[in-house]
C-alpha cells in the first residue's frame, strides 16, 4: 500500500482532529484500522498524561513548562512543508529528542517569531536546545511555541540516539499505533516507524544482532537506491530502518558501516536505555551476557566503542514511553 503527499496530507490533518477530540473516524480499509486505533490510544494516552500531572491543553499539546528543557537534533535539513497546512506558511523536519524519547516531527509555523528563529538556527545547526512553553503532542509533533532557544552543543545523529536503538530482542515488538510519524522525507510518503539496527549482511540478507537472545532476519521490503552503495561493500553495517502500520517488511533509508566494537557499543546503550526506562542500573551481568550473545552470532569484540550512556529522559515522556512499550 502507498500513499501520496496528497494522501498522507489528509491522514495527518485527520489524526491532528484526533488529537483535538474533534472526531472519530468510521472509515473502512486498513487506513480505517489503523486510525480507530490511533484514536483509541489517544484516549488511552490521556490517562496516563493525566496521572502525571501533564494534561494536554485545548490545542492537544502538553506545554514544555510542565515538561523541562528538552534538545532536538535533525536528521533532515529544515525545509518547506509539501503537506500544505492550510493557516500560512509551515517548515519542518524530523528530530531526535532523548529528552522525548524518541523521533519528533518539528513544525514551525513561520509566521510566528519564535518558530521563524527555530527554522533559521535549524537550517545552519542540526541541534537546539528548548526551555519554558514549546507545545509537544506526544509522543511525535513538537512546535516551538514561545520557548526560548539556543543551540545544543553536541549535536546527537541517528546512529547515536539511545532512543531510536532497537536490537533482535524486541524489533518482533508491534509498534503501537501512536509510535507512527507522518513523513515524505525519507523515502515515499507513508506513516512510519523508525529504529537503528546493527546488521550482518550475508548475501542479500541482514541479520539483526541480538542483545541477550539471538540474532533475528530482518524482513526487509525495501532499500532506497541512495543508501546501497554504503551497503555493498560493508559486512558489517548500522541501518536507519522503517515499517509502516500495514508492512511487515522494513525500508532501509540509511546505513553506515561499522565495526564489531561499534556493534556491542550500541546493544550496551540500547540495554542501559531500558534501564533507564524502569529505573534500574545497568549491570555487569548484563554486559556480559550480551558479549556471550555476540559470540554466538560469530562475533568477537576486542572491547568496545564508548556506549551512550547519558541519560537524559524526562518523566512525562518516560511514562508516556513505558505505556506504549507495555512496560506500564
Amino acid at each position: 500500500m502507498r500513499l501520496t503527499a496528497a494522501d498522507l496530507a489528509k491522514v495527518r490533518d485527520i489524526l491532528e482532529k484526533i488529537d483535538q477530540g474533534l472526531i472519530h473516524p468510521q472509515m473502512p480499509n486498513r487506513i480505517g484500522r489503523f486510525l480507530r486505533q490511533y484514536g483509541s490510544g489517544r484516549a488511552q494516552l490521556d490517562q496516563v498524561l493525566a496521572k502525571g500531572g501533564a494534561e494536554r491543553r485545548a490545542d492537544a499539546a502538553v506545554s514544555g513548562c510542565l515538561l523541562g528543557t528538552i534538545e532536538v537534533h535533525a536528521i533532515l535539513e529544515s525545509e518547506m512543508s509539501l503537506l500544505g497546512f492550510p493557516l500560512g506558511e509551515v517548515a519542518g523536519t524530523l528530530a531526535l529528542s532523548e529528552e522525548l524519547g524518541g523521533l519528533t516531527n518539528v513544525v514551525m509555523w513561520l509566521k510566528g517569531p519564535g518558530a521563524n528563529a527555530a527554522y533559521n538556527l535549524l537550517r545552519e545547526n542540526r541541534g537546539l536546545r528548548l526551555s519554558g512553553d514549546y507545545r509537544w503532542t506526544p509522543p511525535g509533533r513538537l512546535t516551538p511555541g514561545e520557548a526560548q532557544l539556543k543551540l545544543s552543543e553536541l549535536p546527537i545523529r541517528w546512529q547515536d540516539a539511545r532512543c531510536l536503538k532497537a536490537v533482535a530482542d524486541d524489533l518482533i515488538r508491534p509498534p503501537h499505533a501512536l509510535e507512527y510519524v507522518p513523513d515524505y522525507r525519507m523515502g515515499p510518503p507513508g506513516l512510519k516507524y523508525f529504529r537503528c539496527v546493527c546488521t550482518l549482511k550475508t548475501g542479500q540478507e541482514w541479520q539483526v544482532l541480538p542483545a541477550l537472545a539471538r540474532s533475528r532476519s530482518l524482513e526487509v521490503a525495501e532499500v532506497l537506491p541512495e543508501v546501497m552503495p554504503a551497503l555493498d561493500a560493508a559486512e558489517l553495517v548500522m541501518l536507519l530502518i522503517y515499517r509502516e502500520p500495514w508492512s511487515r517488511g522494513w525500508t532501509i533509508v540509511a546505513g553506515a558501516a561499522i565495526h564489531a566494537d561499534d556493534a556491542l557499543a550500541h546493544a550496551i546503550a540500547w540495554a542501559d536505555f531500558h534501564k533507564e526506562l524502569d529505573g534500574s542500573e545497568l549491570d555487569r551481568t548484563i554486559i556480559a551476557g550480551i558479549r556471550e550473545s555476540f559470540r554466538a552470532s560469530g562475533l568477537r569484540p576486542a572491547g568496545f566503542a564508548e556506549p551512550n550512556l547519558a541519560r537524559s529522559l524526562l518523566p512525562v515522556p518516560r511514562d508516556v514511553l513505558r505505556w506504549l512499550r507495555g512496560a506500564g
